[in-house]
């Protein structure tokens, strides 16, 4: 069994994330997005793809989809301040500690510790999980939410993110609605900063690209 199929068959991490997922996290009167299984789900399926296309090891891909699953067990506590650093104390706890070396979990320390921002990447997984962590912005995010202001009506227009790296480009693919307003994400400049980040941080391009049509590079 990989080792992030462990943490899933973990009955006290599914414990915490059915908690998790009891809680609305609004921060400033605003966001309530989803940050359950569904979200550790996506962001894993975004780490495999990108660790594919960076051509990592098995192993590699395995603690890549591992952090996912783990990098926002923090929010246990009931809202997002500091969730990083919290989630990288905690993850080891679903964890079986015989199926990892001391290096490894290391490097999942430090990459749920540096999801959020991406300000101190060490390792490809370090650099999958921030970039899978930030494509996931679609509509999933905002089905179940209590808040409908104009950033989460947006959102609901998003109806697929995929990521393409290639020898020379780090490419950002939105499928969208046609109404779609791009500048609603300068509230969550993220979703467009961090991809841009990783592809400085790799030497590529970066393309931006929006029902198959590239975007400004300056896009507000």
């Amino acid at each position: 069994m990989l080792l992030w199929e462990q943490v899933l068959h973990n009955k006290e991490y599914r414990e915490v994330v059915k908690k998790i997922e009891s809680i609305h996290f609004i921060t400033d009167g605003k966001w309530d997005w989803e940050h359950g299984l569904g979200h550790y789900q996506r962001v894993a399926s975004y780490v495999e793809k990108i660790l594919l296309q960076l051509k990592a090891s098995q192993r590699e891909i395995e603690l890549g989809c591992t952090a996912a699953f783990l990098h926002d067990i923090g929010l246990e506590k009931g809202d997002k301040i500091d969730h990083a650093r919290v989630s990288s104390q905690n993850f080891l706890n679903y964890i079986n500690k015989q199926e990892i070396t001391e290096e490894e979990q290391e490097v999942l320390r430090q990459a749920i510790y540096d999801h959020s921002k991406g300000n101190n990447i060490q390792s490809l997984i370090g650099l999958a999980l921030v970039l899978g962590d930030k494509l996931d912005v679609t509509y999933h995010r905002v089905e179940h939410t209590t808040i409908h202001d104009a950033i989460n009506e947006e959102i609901r227009k998003i109806k697929k993110v995929d990521i393409k790296i290639t020898e020379k480009d780090l490419i950002v693919l939105y499928t969208v609605d046609p109404s779609f307003n791009i500048t609603i994400l300068k509230n969550w400049d993220k979703a467009i900063t961090v991809p841009k980040k990783i592809a400085t941080y790799l030497g590529k391009n970066y393309i931006f690209m929006i029902n198959g049509e590239k975007q400004k590079e300056k896009l507000f």
